[in-house]
């Protein structure tokens, strides 16, 4: 996790504060940061040191005193945790839950794309045989230089459609597959 991220988290987890309390502790976590690059340390190292931005948030919702050397020690081991004030709450695990549903949703929905989005490609990518055949065979009209480059260069577009859509069906499909942890 880069140090961007890393504020950015906890500057959402940190959203039942008031924005001037919000910009002091991050301010105080880039402070942080500061002094670990100092040191030498990499930003995914201080990450590791201060714990996950949760964590940290939960610290300052847990104690108003909390700073940013004060997260890694303790970790609060709270089921859902509420953070902020009042109604504004933040719970994580609702989060990760309905963001794997939503990839799941949307694993599904690519395989049924899928039945038709892989026999298509296969067409395009087997269709410059055809043409190669179609013209070959044909005696309407005899060959000239421009006939025979625009046949090649429509057989090799429609190759690349079907290559780019197989492609392209397969990524996403792999990446829904991974983000939704069938």
């Amino acid at each position: 996790m880069t140090k961007v991220e890393f504020l950015q988290e906890l500057y959402n987890y940190l959203s039942g504060f008031s924005p001037a309390d919000r910009d002091e502790i991050i301010q105080d976590f880039e402070e942080h940061f500061s002094a670990g690059l100092e040191l030498g340390k990499s930003e995914e190292q201080i990450c590791e040191e201060l714990g996950t931005p949760y964590s940290c948030a939960m610290q300052y919702v847990n104690s108003q005193q909390a700073s940013p050397s004060d997260c890694a020690k303790e970790q609060p081991k709270q089921s859902q945790a509420t953070l902020g004030v009042g109604s504004q709450t933040a719970q994580k695990p609702n989060f990760d839950r309905r963001n794997k549903t939503l990839w799941t949703v949307m694993f599904i929905l690519l395989v049924l794309c899928a039945f038709g989005v892989y026999p298509a490609s296969v067409v395009l990518m087997l269709s410059p045989i055809a043409v190669a055949l179609g013209s070959i065979f044909s005696v309407s009209a005899p060959f000239t230089g421009a006939m025979i480059g625009f046949l090649v260069s429509f057989s090799v577009m429609l190759f690349s459609a079907g290559l780019l859509a197989f492609a392209v069906m397969t990524y996403l499909l792999r990446l829904s597959f991974r983000k939704a942890g069938i």
